[in-house]
């Protein structure tokens, strides 16, 4: 496997049932790290390249969009190749998912066309209202494509090329770098703008895209991540990250064909301003080099988007190259910041770990010692329940104690602590906020002992 940092050979049934497969990881060309925490190795990251070979083994292709697990290159360290995008997570509902789930899906087909012929290997986007990208698919030798396991909604569909494989100095998106079945692939036509569609459940929706013979005099070789350090010039083949901070950085694109002027740097999507736009020929040898400076709102919906460079009626996309990120992290989807989760357990996806687990029987939930900031795996460290005040008015009596957000609670009663038996007093009730009122409406003026129990 010289040349490749890990190889997945899989077997299958002549009915392409998935009998076994083997990761071979180069050991040989390539250094290992598996500490998430080692924000400062340049070495490669064993899990989110296992992710991606897992991808292999399951039936997954190379994907067009540069944050992808399953893009054909992934840089060195911790980057975001080790978070699925919404794009995988379909491909895999679509192969794999229950039937009940995905007749609450929907999907999209349709055609790329070219004067009278079908375009091979064209890439449809379908992004959503703010501009992140939900899927995307590569067009087959019929020019066919598919977009499955959409949940029902409103999508805005383009098509772009992958870049031409004799593009120079290197292209970043070749047909081969999908599959091999790709080579060969159009590359000599020109964007479309956006089309819209919409999703509904168990239902196909229809776009055919006609696309114009041409391409434009440049191309994006290379980006500018997202900086503070207007100074900082950096040149990467990788996807970046933008942080939603509502502050001013810096983001640029490299490539020898780029425009010296006239020409607009921009993400696709909404809650992006943008400030002064700065050309510098020859930023590195034989690159120019557009950068802008953007603020991501805080407000901006998190995902995946692309970077277009245009000038007049000319412009070139690289799909899926930024992600604007969430505050916190969340790959295995399940509500609760993975950060805390690979603190506190060896495996930070495994059952006991998910966030409506209760790893040490204490009857408190991951999500609720997250919240209270109690050790989910020490059945002595859990939120403390207590009752904070007891007041009585013409309405009855009002009890008040500290709680967890979403969890249950019963208040129970009696009126001698030594002889009376406990009564469940009312409903069961869900906590809003850190604290809860509950109001018995049956006692006013009665000695009566009361208690809180929080519910499984």
């Amino acid at each position: 496997i010289s040349g490749a940092l890990a190889v997945t050979f899989p077997m299958y049934f002549d009915d392409h049932t998935i009998v076994e497969a083997d990761m071979v990881f180069n050991g040989v060309d390539h250094r290992w790290f598996a500490d998430y925490n080692n924000s400062f190795s340049a070495d490669n990251f064993v899990e989110a390249v296992a992710l991606h070979e897992f991808g292999h083994f399951i039936g997954l292709q190379h994907s067009p969009l540069g944050s992808a697990t399953m893009f054909s290159r992934t840089g060195a360290g911790v980057g975001l190749a080790v978070g699925l995008l919404k794009d995988e997570v379909a491909a895999a509902q679509a192969l794999y998912g229950q039937p009940v789930a995905l007749a609450k899906l929907g999907s999209i087909t349709g055609k790329v066309t070219m004067g009278r012929g079908l375009v091979f290997g064209a890439v449809v986007l379908a992004e959503d209202a703010h501009g992140n990208i939900i899927q995307s698919a590569v067009t087959e030798r019929n020019g066919r494509y598919e977009l499955t396991a959409l949940p029902p909604a409103t999508y805005r569909l383009r098509v772009a090329p992958l870049h031409s494989p004799d593009t120079q100095p290197q292209p970043l998106i070749r047909d081969i770098d999908i599959s091999i079945e790709h080579q060969g692939a159009e590359t000599g036509f020109r964007p479309t703008g956006y089309n819209q569609v919409v999703v509904r459940p168990g239902k196909s929706a229809t776009l055919d895209f006609a696309v114009n013979r041409g391409s434009a005099p440049f191309y994006i070789s290379a980006v500018r991540p997202a900086t503070t350090k207007q100074n900082l010039l950096q040149l990467a083949f990788e996807p970046f990250a933008l942080e939603r901070t509502g502050k001013k950085q810096t983001i640029g694109i490299y490539s020898p064909t780029l425009p010296t002027s006239r020409a607009t740097l921009r993400l696709t999507g909404d809650e992006v301003v943008y400030g002064k736009t700065t050309y510098d020929p020859n930023a590195f040898d034989g690159f120019n080099l557009i950068s802008v400076e953007v603020t991501v709102s805080k407000t901006a919906a998190t995902g995946v988007r692309s970077l277009f460079v245009q000038k007049g009626n000319d412009k070139a996309y690289l799909n899926g190259f930024a992600e604007i990120l969430s505050s916190e992290e969340d790959h295995n989807f399940d509500g609760l910041d993975d950060r805390w989760q690979r603190e506190q357990f060896a495996v930070f996806s495994s059952a006991e770990a998910h966030a409506d687990a209760d790893a040490d029987a204490d009857g408190y939930t991951n999500r609720e010692e997250y919240v209270t900031g109690k050790n989910p795996t020490d059945a002595g460290s859990f939120p403390l329940l207590e009752i904070g005040s007891i007041t009585v008015d013409e309405q009855g009596t009002t009890i008040q104690w500290g709680s967890v957000p979403g969890k249950r609670y019963q208040v129970w009663s009696k009126p001698d602590v030594a002889l009376a038996k406990w009564r469940k007093t009312g409903a069961p009730v869900t906590a809003r906020r850190s604290f809860t009122f509950f109001t018995d409406p049956s006692e006013r003026e009665k000695f009566q002992f009361y208690r809180v129990q929080a519910l499984p």
